[in-house]
């Protein structure tokens, strides 16, 4: 699967947000403003969404967020990913 990683200044509550692509890689934007530490985690909680494929739930987003915050993810979880930077 192949994700692109994109570094744009956003809002400080915003630290990253992920959005499907009609060939099927996705794309996460990472908030520039965050230190390196909250991007990686910010980019680890966008790869569960993607991992548990939250956009074909019929869930509410507010509730996968709720659910997702304390899931940590493991590295062989992230096995299936591909991440190209755009730039």
């Amino acid at each position: 699967m192949n994700i692109v990683l994109t570094y744009q200044d956003m809002p400080g509550r915003i630290r990253a947000l992920v959005h499907m692509n009609d060939d099927g890689s996705y794309t996460i934007i990472i908030n520039a403003r965050c230190n390196w530490e909250t991007q990686k985690a910010a980019v680890l909680h966008e790869l569960m969404h993607i991992k548990g494929n939250d956009f074909s739930a019929d869930v509410q987003a507010d509730l996968l967020e709720k659910l997702l915050h304390g899931q940590a993810c493991a590295d062989d979880e992230l096995d299936d990913f591909r991440f190209f930077i755009a730039g």
